[in-house]
């Protein structure tokens, strides 16, 4: 059966975009990200990983954009409890609107993600 490998989420600003993805998603960056991200020394369109060091989750890749279209973004439904919501919101995270089994927000840059209390 297919499974997720990875995700990628096209930004403008991966200084901004990978600790934020970071705590939503529980994934640390990478290693050989994070001195790029602490210096600031990405290379023009360089990407940053989010890497589950285990191999059980998918990873997510940070993939800088200067032309981001509404198609052109992705979209994660992601589980959380009350206290893991707060900490996302304190974050930068904005309440787009509330459904029966799940919450839309969007990121700092307008992507939109789904909380959801259980998986589905």
């Amino acid at each position: 059966m297919p499974y997720i490998s990875s995700v990628v989420i096209h930004c403008r600003d991966p200084y901004l975009m990978a600790p934020f993805w970071s705590l939503v998603t529980g994934l640390p960056v990478h290693e050989e990200d994070v001195v790029k991200l602490a210096e600031r020394s990405l290379a023009e369109r360089e990407s940053v990983l989010l890497h589950d060091p285990s191999g059980t989750e998918p990873d997510v890749w940070l993939a800088q954009a200067v032309d981001l279209l509404p198609v052109g973004r992705i979209h994660l439904d992601i589980v959380a409890d009350d206290e893991e919501r707060a900490a996302i919101v304190a974050a930068g995270a904005t309440l787009v609107r509330e459904q029966d089994d799940l919450t839309v927000y969007t990121d700092p840059e307008g992507n939109e993600f789904c909380l959801l209390r259980e998986r589905h």
